[in-house]
């Protein structure tokens, strides 16, 4: 890619989990890729990339570039719409990526709390040094219990500096603020309960807020105002 328009870039994301899942082969050769590009384009269904090979190094090539020009990887994980497979968007099953020394620097970023397997991503990020976590979608699609839980449960593990506020908001003005509205009100909650808990105190609280909505976003995306 031009070196101009990777300068403009602030992430890249990938939706492999809508494919054939998180269990990216690590070892799928260049040759392979092409062989199941031609397969591929003898179909002519571009919309379907149907083959597990290709998108499997799409994703490896994708996390390299990522790694080289220092740009955080977006990862989907959890639910989605019917033409994912849950079981597979399970983030464990990265576990051959982040232990994949070619790949140690690249941040990566579990999207959508990786709802419902919110508790798996937050052991995630405590034992990776590269992974991160997104709150969005989650919020303010699941109901008030739903959205409290997940967000407690990404906090049980990852250090707070790890995790991050978005409303995966598009199209609609009505999803920016039901996003920021329902996420402001969660947030509280999961805030105050940790302080009732003892686990935080009144002023750590108060930065944490910080943390969530705005400073771990603009440290991880280097976003200078």
């Amino acid at each position: 890619m031009n070196v101009t328009v990777a300068g403009e870039i602030v992430g890249l994301k990938s939706i492999a989990a809508y494919y054939f899942g998180l269990d990216i082969n690590t070892n799928v050769t260049k040759m392979e890729a092409e062989e199941a590009l031609q397969q591929v384009l003898s179909v002519w269904k571009p919309v379907l990339v149907a083959n597990k090979n290709l998108v499997d190094y799409i994703f490896l090539i994708s996390l390299e570039f990522a790694q080289s020009h220092d740009l955080p990887m977006q990862i989907h994980t959890g639910f989605g719409d019917r033409g994912l497979n849950l079981r597979m968007s399970n983030p464990l099953y990265l576990h051959n990526i982040l232990e994949d020394k070619r790949f140690a620097k690249c941040r990566i970023v579990l999207l959508h709390t990786s709802y419902p397997f919110s508790k798996e991503a937050s052991y995630l990020a405590s034992l990776y040094s590269q992974v991160y976590l997104d709150f969005g979608l989650a919020i303010p699609k699941l109901s008030v219990h739903g959205m409290v839980s997940a967000v407690k449960d990404l906090l049980e593990q990852a250090p707070l500096n790890k995790v991050m506020f978005s409303t995966d908001a598009y199209a609609f003005p009505e999803l920016f603020y039901l996003g920021v509205k329902n996420a402001r009100k969660v947030v509280f909650t999961v805030l105050r309960d940790s302080c009732i808990d003892g686990d935080l105190t009144v002023s750590e609280d108060v930065e944490a807020a910080k943390d969530l909505f705005a400073r771990n976003s603009i440290n991880f995306y280097k976003i200078i105002s």
